[in-house]
């Protein structure tokens, strides 16, 4: 009886010590538990005086990776007037044939004005749109001038220890168009710093000027945007870190940039809902309250209440996926677009509202609710 009350007990302390975040801020901690893959080493054996596997591809893909120049005003103190000087370079990729390019934002932050790098020539530009929190770029070159566009890739296509071949500009025009291959080392990697993205993470060579470049496979399509490189701080205790680089998968890169060429600004999708992230057991068990995302509020009319979804519901799960924490749910929903339909797994214990401390905690119910998402109102 005492074991049981100390379970009670335990169960409602876990409730109450909650984190209260709306979905739509789309902020803040990261998901520790997230899976996360490991390469397997392979060994490749190779012919003398063989071709490269990888040659074809390159030449396929290399004209839809493009410099990218980030310019500033600068007084100059001779002349007593203000000029535009190159303050960044970058890379990018051309993802239609109107022009449309995507980079990170961070190569163009600040920028006064952006030229796009290709063949050589460097191309009337402007910056269509951005979005901070997955540090991507949309420009749009503005001359007559015909740019071939990128296949897209599937990440459900991508597996651990697959080819990866990065394109790009690294240290600027001076190295255009170069190109390293390794291998994809891991999935899913979670950041302090892209607490709302998983990363792709590699092995081949990425230096400054490769963000917002190119990581294709061996068919030639693309699989993620290059924006991150782990290197030495300096310090006597922290060893030199080499061959672990990031970049942005694209499935969250293709809507992210299909929102920003349509609405000029990312719009994601929103259930309608308030939450908070509660720290409990892993799964649903009687007399205790399981981790997930617990409903404070749902909006009248909203999305949510149309699908059922009600106050006082956890959601724990969605599609088959594992939900514990609030960023678990905003990942995966900042990856969707308008009309995708998604399923939630709710637990629901009846009158949860209503029970105090001394109360045994009911057993609840699991249900598979189907959502189709919907944009807000762009008056909102």
């Amino acid at each position: 009886m005492k074991q049981k009350e100390m379970l009670r007990k335990a169960a409602w302390v876990a409730f109450g010590l909650v984190l209260a975040i709306e979905v739509a801020a789309i902020a803040g901690e990261s998901a520790q538990e997230a899976k996360t893959t490991y390469a397997q080493g392979q060994y490749v054996h190779t012919l003398g005086g063989a071709e490269s596997p990888f040659s074809d591809v390159v030449q396929t893909v290399m004209p839809c990776v493009v410099g990218v120049s980030n310019r500033g005003n600068s007084f100059n103190i001779i002349s007593g007037q203000t000029e535009l000087v190159e303050q960044a370079t970058g890379s990018g990729v051309v993802v239609t044939t109107q022009g449309h390019v995507v980079t990170n934002y961070h190569v163009i932050e600040g920028a006064s004005d952006v030229q796009v790098l290709s063949q050589g020539r460097y191309l009337k530009t402007e910056i269509v749109g951005y979005d901070e929190l997955t540090d991507l770029a949309v420009l749009r070159v503005m001359e007559d001038i015909e740019l071939p566009a990128v296949k897209m890739g599937d990440m459900s296509d991508v597996r651990v220890g697959d080819w990866a071949i990065v394109i790009g500009n690294p240290l600027g025009k001076q190295f255009a168009d170069t190109v390293t291959v390794g291998v994809v080392s891991a999935l899913n990697r979670e950041l302090e710093s892209s607490s709302i993205v998983k990363m792709l993470q590699t092995d081949a060579a990425i230096n400054s000027g490769n963000s917002g470049g190119g990581l294709f496979n061996t068919r030639g399509e693309l699989i993620g945007i290059p924006s991150l490189k782990f290197s030495s701080n300096g310090k006597d205790d922290i060893a030199s870190i080499e061959g672990i680089a990031m970049a942005i998968p694209v499935d969250v890169v293709q809507p992210i940039v299909n929102s920003i060429i349509q609405y000029g600004k990312v719009t994601r999708p929103k259930l309608g809902i308030s939450v908070m992230t509660i720290r409990g057991s892993e799964k649903p068990t009687v007399g205790l309250i399981p981790a997930g995302v617990y409903v404070s509020a749902v909006v009248p009319e909203s999305t949510a209440e149309r699908a059922g979804i009600k106050a006082h519901d956890i959601i724990i799960g969605m599609d088959g996926e594992r939900i514990a924490l609030h960023t678990d749910l905003t990942n995966r929903l900042a990856a969707r677009s308008a009309g995708d339909v998604i399923t939630l797994t709710i637990y629901r214990i009846p009158g949860l509202e209503k029970l105090t401390v001394q109360d045994e905690i009911p057993a609840g119910e699991e249900l598979e609710i189907q959502i189709t998402l919907e944009m807000p109102s762009q008056d909102a």
